[in-house]
């Protein structure tokens, strides 16, 4: 049983804030990453570890090897992310814009696609 499965809301994320999305994808590739490597590592370095991977520099990488691999909707939610309001929290900061954009592409993909979601972390991430 996958407890997220029980909680998982029927939204249609077209109706979802940009930023919502980004937030949630943010919460999901952070625990994906916590739960990928937490056999790896011991807990006293995951926390420093995973660092290493969520953080917006990363993300940036993330998404630039993520782009090519996209359908025509998927790439929209990205660049809906990259043009939120969120994103431009820290000015033009380009990375910060695309780990939004990245962030959102996960969220999007956590709710509508996780078969997807999971392949295409696991081709970046390799």
């Amino acid at each position: 049983m996958n407890i997220f499965e029980k909680i998982h809301p029927n939204l249609n994320v077209n109706e979802l804030s940009t930023d919502s999305l980004a937030y949630l994808g943010d919460a999901v590739f952070n625990l994906f990453v916590k739960v990928l490597y937490f056999k790896n590592t011991s807990v006293k370095n995951l926390h420093k570890d995973s660092q290493l991977l969520v953080n917006r520099k990363f993300q940036s990488t993330l998404l630039d090897k993520v782009l090519p691999l996209l359908n025509e909707e998927e790439k929209a939610f990205v660049k809906r992310g990259i043009n939120s309001k969120g994103a431009g929290r820290y000015g033009n900061d380009p990375a910060y814009r695309k780990s939004t954009g990245f962030e959102a592409l996960v969220g999007y993909l956590y709710l509508t696609n996780q078969e997807r979601l999971y392949n295409l972390l696991m081709e970046v991430l390799k």
